[in-house]
């Protein structure tokens, strides 16, 4: 194996206007059933032979696996280049595939950025691998967020179904003495906490974050993205996206919540010394948070995210990726027999899960060894139980847009301006709609 940071070159944010156009311009490009078939011998043929792969992904817990892989296989090198974080991937993989050059094999794909790589041709179908078969093998909704229209592209490798952190210290000092079931719980535990502990508050909004927002109001019932084929609806204005929308705004006006930039170090120290009490979020921030604030080991529980409905618990996803092969790969055969084994094969999943890694895969989410797993870290707390519940409740219908990645590099515009302010962030979210409307007719769609 071998690791590399690749510089390429970086277009601006909406990348997707040459190659959209092709794929708007396709008969197929609501990705209709795939043609499906064994090609498994092909496969095989391909690992026995041996070769180089390139694998870009920017995250660090895959090198172990792709060791497993290489020991297994001791003719196939597998390189990981970083070529960039999310968009400038994205944007380096569209420059690669213009170019005719520095394509890589296979790649990290988030699951909002599936559906612009797919309709723009960038990806691979396994479908027409016979990997299509696979889809028991993973959750509903990872294989779901994994397809653009009836066609997968790619496997679903990790998950981030929403669970909320929350630092078990502050709410004894504040006198809190469960953490907060639904959304009404959690608000008047932010009243507590600014009474209780004038210097914290309950959380941070992030106003550069596009899909935290989208997450929450996925949990809320809202679905303001809606694509078929060449068709696009953009629409903000829904009774369930409103609700969250105001919901925020109410606890941002009242200074329950700080408007603030997460992942920066000055978040970092407001979460471990307790300026900010609890991160609603993925369930891959477990790793996140341990590996970041290591003296806080004891302090941090995990708990289910706030339900709207107690009775009727309904969650969403914040982040989670799979990998695809890419168009242009020079051994597709071979590509798809490592996204195979690497997505299923024991070894590799269990390193990936050692790794912090939340899977999509279905197996370790019944696995009474995972499950009971206890962290020290969250003071002995067996947590994969309240990860797997988390999953099991993620709601369906959400769709992401097939040109997200633009979507979300414009989010702060509109949406962040109005958290940061503290106006409505409905009222953001409306410009917000009116944009990505304008810019979905550009790009030749049929938007409504």
């Amino acid at each position: 194996m071998r690791l590399s940071r690749t510089a390429l070159s970086a277009a601006a944010p909406g990348i997707c206007l040459a190659l959209l156009a092709t794929g708007c311009g396709g008969g197929d490009a609501d990705g209709g059933t795939g043609s499906s078939g064994d090609r498994s011998a092909e496969i095989e043929a391909a690992l026995e032979e041996g070769g180089e792969l390139t694998l870009w992904t920017w995250s660090t817990k895959f090198e172990s696996a792709v060791t497993a892989f290489e020991e297994e296989h001791p003719d196939v090198d597998v390189e990981i280049v970083n070529a960039g974080q999310s968009a400038d991937q994205y944007t380096a993989l569209q420059n690669a595939i213009s170019s005719g050059e520095n394509i890589p094999d296979l790649a990290m794909v988030e699951y909002f950025a599936l559906p612009e790589l797919a309709l723009s041709e960038q990806l691979v179908s396994v479908d027409e691998w016979g990997l299509g078969g696979l889809k028991d093998e993973f959750t509903e909704s990872s294989w779901r967020q994994m397809t653009y229209g009836d066609t997968a592209y790619g496997l679903p490798n990790n998950t981030g179904p929403l669970i909320m952190l929350y630092n078990q210290k502050v709410f004894d000092e504040a006198g809190i003495d469960e953490p907060p079931a639904t959304w009404e719980e959690y608000a008047e535990a932010a009243e507590t906490i600014k009474d209780e502990l004038p210097d914290s508050r309950i959380a941070s909004i992030d106003p550069g974050d596009a899909g935290g927002l989208d997450s929450l109001i996925w949990q809320g019932g809202g679905r303001p993205f809606q694509h078929d084929g060449e068709s696009v609806t953009v629409d903000f204005t829904g009774e369930d996206t409103a609700k969250v929308n105001d919901y925020w705004s109410d606890l941002i006006s009242r200074d329950l919540v700080a408007p603030e930039p997460g992942w920066t170090d000055e978040w970092w120290r407001s979460l471990g010394d307790g300026s900010l009490a609890t991160w609603t979020t993925g369930a891959w921030a477990l790793g996140n948070i341990s590996s970041t604030l290591t003296d806080n080991a004891g302090d941090f529980r995990v708990a289910p995210a706030p339900m709207w409905d107690a009775d009727d618990p309904q969650n969403a996803e914040n982040g989670g990726s799979g990998f695809s092969v890419v168009e242009g790969s020079d051994d597709t055969a071979l590509a798809m027999g490592f996204l195979q084994w690497f997505s299923l094969n024991e070894a590799s999943v269990d390193a990936q899960l050692d790794a912090g890694s939340f899977p999509a895969q279905s197996a370790p989410l019944e696995d009474p060894e995972w499950l009971n797993k206890e962290f020290e870290y969250f003071g002995g707390q067996q947590a994969n139980k309240v990860l797997a519940d988390a999953s099991g409740q993620v709601a369906q219908g959400w769709q992401y847009l097939p040109y997200q990645v633009y979507a979300n590099s414009v989010f702060g515009d509109s949406v962040g301006s109005e958290i940061s302010e503290g106006g409505a962030v409905q009222d953001g979210a409306e410009k917000w709609g009116e944009q990505l409307r304008s810019y979905g007719e550009d790009q030749g769609f049929d938007v409504g």
